[in-house]
């Protein structure tokens, strides 16, 4: 039985607004970027021709070092290790190119399967999206499933839900000051809307005065 966590929630509303901090973040990573003349997050599309969507995966499933992607040097480099207690992550771990979402980091994705090497980037299928809130404030998570002959590999199960939102309403326990809430499950299409919003604040927030960004309707 699903626990009420777990249900699917009601659609929450996504602002344009992207917040001053957030604006910041992204006009610092573009600056940092300027340092090659290719960058994998500036220049990979977030989606491609067939309606996939481009995931770069910075954790591979099972793994406990957090790996994040710097943007200075164009790569991946260990953050932290995860504790013990909480163990490797539950499935593959990364963000969608060319998107910043509310906290100014890269909106991020979670791709099905078995574990996928870091670093490479995969093309998925939107199958669902994990609504999530921290210290920084809205942390949803686009949920993939890699693509075969044009079909999804995986679907979003149950117990997948089940499984990935108990370790992210805990991954967080042992760090002071920071926490994570799991605030259910949303849809395909809102999923869609997510990566459409943070990839408008990528080309639309890239300049101007210091405060938020607001797009227009």
């Amino acid at each position: 039985m699903m626990l009420p966590a777990l249900a699917v929630a009601q659609a929450r509303a996504i602002s344009r607004e992207l917040p001053a901090p957030a604006a910041a973040q992204l006009r610092r990573s573009l600056s940092a970027s300027a340092l090659h003349a290719k960058h994998l997050w500036r220049d990979t599309p977030p989606r491609n021709e067939d309606g996939t969507i481009n995931a770069y995966v910075e954790i591979s499933r099972g793994d406990r070092r957090k790996w994040e992607f710097d943007m200075a040097s164009n790569r991946r480099a260990i953050d932290r290790m995860i504790p013990d207690q909480i163990g490797g992550y539950p499935v593959n771990y990364g963000f969608v190119p060319q998107t910043v979402s509310y906290d100014g980091d890269p909106f991020d994705v979670l791709v099905l399967g078995p574990p996928i090497e870091g670093g490479r980037v995969v093309r998925g299928a939107v199958v669902g999206l994990m609504l999530m809130d921290d210290e920084k404030g809205y942390d949803a998570k686009v949920v993939v499933s890699p693509v075969v002959n044009g079909r999804a590999s995986y679907s979003l199960t149950d117990v997948d839900r089940e499984r990935i939102s108990e370790y992210f309403r805990h991954y967080k326990e042992f760090e002071p000051a920071k926490f994570s809430k799991v605030a259910g499950w949303g849809s395909i299409d809102e999923g869609f809307a997510l990566i459409r919003m943070t990839h408008a604040f990528f080309t639309q927030c890239q300049s101007g005065a210091d405060g938020p960004c607001r797009l227009p309707r």
